[in-house]
């Protein structure tokens, strides 16, 4: 992911080989070869043969330490309570004239796992984003404004109430704070007990209660490893985003910017596919900055429920293109929610939609798989 004009630059910012860990010389080592080979007719939001491989090998490599950390870490719950019982016998406290038996010593303990294994998962994913990053020389060579784009979502997501806060603290230099990843494999791992709880709860008559225990160990591993996807996905959306709305919006720009047939309808299609009401999506913030800033758009200009009426009515020309618009906004962030496929099945069914399921949803492998998006 290697612009032209940029090339003799990122051959030149080797990455400093300043670490000592295995994991740490693996990842310099496929960096280097990744920065060493030139990509003459690379496009910048498309990932080479090396890039792929490269991406690929983190990916495998920080979903397979989540799930042995998962497992590791059940592993250490359970079996210690089955070698040394004594040591988490309950406490015995009495309150109000009652005695209660409580079991501190175990919870105390089952409080210090999650803590190392949340820091671990932090470490982990964050050296994960971080190969991710670095290999396509992001932010550098994507978002000049990155940072500012970040404290921007932050606001927004506060401002919004909405979750979109856990998707803060993937920053490759591990230089924002991390409380939005904190909070987000927290609520996991408590997503992952309470499932083993149940599959316990049912398994415990037929099989005793040790090997129900043992049966809870891959639900940890699982929930870690769709954890750590969602961690890693989010990265490289971040990573394609920038570079791929540049490009997008500049081709709309060279054949639409002075029509006012086209104008006036932008604002309303993203308000239709929901766009303007997620400013704390990373890519759904950037396509609508870049849009506004490129077209001098601005966000009362947007009527909601006009897009339906007024699309239709435009020619045909015009159509195709919101067409793209729409398809592209609803795919940049690399999710099909459940209501944009709810509006894409809308504009099918008023024949404003030429793409068919099948064509979007191969778009969306394809940009998912880092050959971009391509509408």
């Amino acid at each position: 992911m290697h612009n032209s004009l940029l090339q003799t630059t990122i051959m030149s910012t080797r990455p400093p080989n300043n670490s000592t860990g295995p994991f740490d010389h693996l990842s310099l080592r496929y960096l280097r070869q990744a920065l060493d080979i030139p990509h003459p007719s690379d496009e910048p939001f498309v990932f080479n043969p090396v890039e792929y491989r490269v991406i690929r090998r983190a990916k495998l490599t920080t979903l397979t330490m989540a799930a042995l950390l998962g497992v590791f870490g059940g592993l250490l719950l359970y079996l210690p309570q089955y070698t040394w019982p004594e040591l988490f016998s309950h406490t015995t406290i009495g309150l109000f004239g009652n005695t209660y038996e409580l079991p501190l010593i175990t919870t105390l303990y089952t409080l210090l796992l999650v803590y190392l294994e949340i820091n671990l998962l932090l470490a982990i994913n964050g050296w994960g984003t971080k190969i991710i990053m670095e290999v396509c020389q992001f932010p550098r060579a994507h978002d000049a404004q990155y940072e500012r784009h970040l404290q921007a979502l932050a606001t927004a997501a506060f401002e919004k109430s909405q979750p979109g806060f856990l998707r803060f603290g993937i920053d490759p230099y591990l230089t924002m704070p991390r409380w939005g990843l904190t909070l987000f494999f927290l609520l996991n791992i408590i997503k992952a007990s309470l499932t083993a709880l149940i599959v316990r709860f049912i398994a415990q008559p037929f099989i005793g209660q040790p090997a129900s225990d043992l049966i809870g160990l891959p639900i940890y591993a699982l929930w870690n490893v769709w954890s750590s996807r969602q961690v890693l996905h989010e990265a490289q959306v971040r990573v394609m985003a920038p570079i791929t709305i540049r490009e997008f919006v500049h081709e709309l720009y060279e054949e639409w910017g002075k029509n006012d047939q086209f104008r006036p309808l932008i604002l309303e299609a993203l308000q239709y596919m929901s766009i303007l009401d997620r400013p704390y999506n990373y890519a759904h913030f950037l396509l609508t900055e870049t849009l506004k800033d490129r077209f001098e758009l601005r966000s009362e200009t947007a009527i909601a429920g006009m897009f339906t009426e007024q699309a239709p009515k435009a020619p045909v020309a015009v159509r195709r293109s919101l067409e793209r618009l729409v398809v592209f906004s609803a795919l940049i962030d690399g999710r099909l929610s459940r209501l944009e496929k709810s509006r894409l099945h809308r504009l099918r069914q008023i024949g404003f939609m030429t793409y068919s399921v099948k064509e979007v949803r191969q778009m969306s492998t394809d940009y998912n798989q880092g050959r971009g998006l391509w509408v």
